[in-house]
């Protein structure tokens, strides 16, 4: 049966649907479609995001550290540790700064530059010097906002007043038993450079971890250096020697003073006897002259003789000698002669 395209044309008008008779059109579809509640949810929807947005302004602050609240950018205050709060963001931010950490800050070595650690001292030498600095923060509102880099900024000040303090020291100093006195003027000098830039940290210690020079002047400076040790240790012999030397003839030049004294003070001591015994002799000699003439004879012989040595000789022998000593003969004694009787022999 042949369609008829006029009564089509009718139906399609009557029903008025872009998809063909019987079907609703697009608007009366989506007209009809409704969620339930839906007009309650987009109501409360804006308080919702508002709600997030404040809560977002909540946060904690650790015990080691200090926060510190900007206000469209700028430093308005600073708040302690626990919960705090501070208006969402674009309007206030919060900036969590540790007081309680020590930082460490490593020159030279691999993080630095040869520029960076090479030093002229006190003796015109080149050192290359590697060390170590740590700080804490103690100002957390000028260690953000007072230098646009801390770090760098104590990197620098910690450079130069480490170059200030070898300048003072003689390259011995730095590679022998200076390094802690050169590491406690160097803490006094950054510190005072960091005071005077607000920079709001405290230096706690400056360890010098590597002393050498330049690789080009080593094998110069180990010459010069083995010179040195040279020199000293001549001089610590030579010491060592007069050590021993000294006291010796100290005690020799005592020991015959010593025996001098001694010597001098007998000698007075026998002299004085001598003179007090001579006076009491000329007291006892003015009493009884030939007495006393006599008895320091005797005295003389007696002290000289046994020290004399004796020869006797007798018989032919000592009368044949004594001519040769100036010795005369004594003469014979007489023999007795007998009694004779006056009257003659009868």
């Amino acid at each position: 049966m042949p369609m008829d395209w006029d009564e089509w044309q009718k139906s399609r008008q009557k029903n008025k649907g872009p998809l063909g008779p019987g079907l609703p059109k697009m608007g009366d579809a989506f007209k009809n479609l409704k969620m339930p509640g839906s007009g309650r949810a987009f109501a409360f929807l804006p308080i919702i995001l508002i709600a997030l947005w404040a809560a977002s302004g909540f946060f904690t602050v650790d015990p080691a550290e200090r926060g510190l609240i900007k206000r469209f950018g700028k430093y308005h205050r600073e708040v302690g540790p626990g919960l705090n709060y501070h208006a969402p963001f674009p309007i206030e931010a919060v900036i969590k700064v540790n007081t309680g950490r020590t930082n460490r800050l490593e020159i030279g070595g691999n993080t630095g530059t040869s520029e960076e650690t090479m030093m002229l001292t006190k003796d015109e030498n080149i050192a290359d010097i590697r060390f170590v600095v740590q700080y804490r923060v103690r100002n957390a509102q000028d260690y953000v906002f007072q230098v646009y880099d801390p770090e760098k900024a104590i990197r620098d000040a910690a450079t130069s007043a480490m170059r200030e303090v070898i300048g003072r020291n003689t390259i011995d100093d730095a590679l022998t038993e200076k390094r802690t006195p050169i590491q406690d003027d160097t803490i006094q000098t950054l510190q005072a450079m960091l005071d005077k830039y607000e920079i709001g940290v405290l230096i706690q210690n400056v360890e010098l971890q590597e002393v050498h020079v330049p690789r080009d002047v080593s094998q110069a400076f180990r010459d010069v250096t083995s010179a040195r040790e040279d020199s000293v240790r001549s001089e610590n012999e030579a010491q060592g020697y007069s050590n021993k030397v000294l006291p010796e003839a100290q005690g020799q030049a005592y020991t015959i003073e010593a025996a001098a004294r001694a010597y001098a003070s007998q000698r007075i001591n026998l002299a004085q006897g001598e003179a007090s015994r001579f006076k009491a002799l000329v007291a006892e000699y003015k009493k009884a002259p030939e007495i006393m003439r006599r008895r320091l004879m005797l005295e003389a012989m007696d002290q000289i003789l046994p020290a004399s040595e004796k020869v006797l000789l007798s018989g032919e022998v000592g009368q044949s000698l004594l001519p040769h000593l100036g010795v005369k003969q004594a003469a014979p004694a007489p023999s007795a002669q007998p009694a004779t009787n006056g009257q003659g022999g009868r």
